[in-house]
């Protein structure tokens, strides 16, 4: 597999360290970042180079990840095919699948970037990638063939799960899986003070939140019962669960999470160009 990465910050490297553990001496990874402090931690076998010259000699990439914000975009989008549209020729193209993982910058306009008829595909990862427990949306543009979605499936595979989506979800998922680590960051600090405050020692708070964090996952990834389910039988009659789980309604919680993910998934909605 022969893979470009343009953008090397905390993503490109995750996505280059995945890369590597799975496939190993099967991989050829090229890198280009225009802020060469951004190649300070890079593994010995990514080779840094332009992206113009990945073309040369009929070794262009299996596909090439653009892991830049999305303001960079068009900027990342000029180091590969300096004449775009329509001005770099059809069989560099046609080698290489196009993925971006910019948030909220749509199929459309990456059409719009790139030459005529270029394989394009979009991908919403999340942090969790850097620990290789992410999770990973893509769709993809009408050229592309379902060779290209399994070549995107064993790319971003290497950094958690993938799922493929229709791409007017991808803001949804942007807001849910995107966003998702920040509020579960949240919700942990939250468990962690909640503990001290109750007098807990904040060694003792932290261990207790996290594995019950973890804990509760593992129960909804292993069970066939829905979440509300296995709620309910945390909880009995005038208990401590049902007390503590009145005093969240009554703050709103579930509202709250709701609302949050609708409020990300229409500031991508947007972001989106």
């Amino acid at each position: 597999m022969n893979i470009g990465i343009i953008g090397t910050g905390n993503m490109g490297k995750a996505l280059i360290g995945g890369l590597l553990k799975t496939y190993n001496q099967n991989i050829s990874i090229r890198a280009f970042d225009l802020n060469e402090s951004a190649y300070s931690g890079l593994p010995p076998a990514v080779k840094v180079s332009h992206p113009q010259s990945w073309f040369e000699q009929d070794s262009a990439p299996d596909a090439i990840v653009i892991s830049v914000k999305p303001a960079d975009v068009a900027t990342a989008v000029n180091s590969i095919f300096p004449n775009s549209p329509n001005g770099t020729s059809g069989a560099s193209i046609s080698r290489s699948l196009l993925i971006s993982i910019a948030a909220g910058v749509s199929i459309t306009s990456l059409e719009k970037m790139f030459p005529e008829k270029s394989r394009i595909c979009r991908v919403m990862p999340n942090t969790p990638a850097l620990i290789s427990e992410g999770i990973s949306a893509f769709s993809v543009n009408k050229f592309c063939s379902s060779e290209d979605s399994s070549l995107v499936f064993s790319i971003f595979k290497a950094c958690g799960k993938v799922v493929n989506v229709p791409e007017k979800m991808m803001n949804a998922v942007t807001g849910l899986s995107g966003s998702g680590p920040a509020y579960v960051f949240l919700f942990i600090e939250a468990m962690i003070e909640g503990g001290i405050t109750a007098g807990l020692p904040y060694a003792a708070a932290r261990e207790c939140a996290l594995q019950t964090i973890i804990g509760a996952t593992k129960m909804v990834l292993e069970t066939d019962e829905s979440p509300a389910v296995l709620k309910s039988k945390v909880m009995s009659p005038a208990g401590t669960t049902a007390s503590g789980l009145l005093a969240l309604e009554k703050n709103g919680f579930k509202y709250s999470v709701i609302s949050a993910i609708l409020e990300a998934t229409k500031k991508s909605e947007q972001l989106g160009i």
